[in-house]
């Protein structure tokens, strides 16, 4: 590897200068498998698995990752283009309030009492039916008292034992 000449290993991993090591591993593991000798037998892949290899070698440790850019201080800068990593990362501001997205919604209340003009396409009406009697649960709890009564009018009576 003397002979070699010193290539960039942010351009090897295909990460840019400011890449954090996170980055760095999975793009040196998607290489890996790409180029990989023992993954691809027919293939003469070993020269781009060493450079690699070396590429990781240098950018996985933080000492040696320091020590190359003090020395090669335009190194990893990319082309400006369309695919090229010229663009800021997006850090998205921190939120201004403390209200979480749930105390955003509207309550079933203010649902129900929002005034709706309008149907939306393919929407049906709902026929409004009227609870009877029976239909509530104060009929449930008179027939439960009556049986109660009865059963215990058979009890007293000596009906029942």
């Amino acid at each position: 590897m003397p002979n070699r000449q010193v290539l960039d290993p942010y351009a090897i991993l295909g990460v840019s200068r400011d890449a954090t090591p996170l980055q760095v591993a999975r793009a040196h593991r998607r290489l890996a498998k790409r180029f990989h000798p023992d993954l691809h037998p027919g293939e003469d892949l070993s020269e781009s698995m060493q450079r690699i290899n070396e590429a990781w070698r240098i950018l996985s440790s933080a000492t040696q990752r320091t020590e190359y850019d003090a020395a090669h201080p335009a190194a990893g800068t990319q082309a400006p283009g369309h695919w090229a990593g010229s663009r800021r990362e997006f850090h998205p501001a921190p939120p201004t309030t403390t209200r979480t997205w749930a105390t955003w919604r509207a309550t079933a209340a203010e649902t129900r009492a929002a005034p709706r003009t309008r149907r939306q396409p393919g929407e049906q009406p709902v026929p409004v039916t009227r609870r009877t009697f029976r239909d509530s649960g104060w009929a449930a709890l008179l027939v439960a008292v009556v049986f109660l009564l009865i059963l215990a009018a058979a009890v007293v009576s000596g009906r029942l034992t």
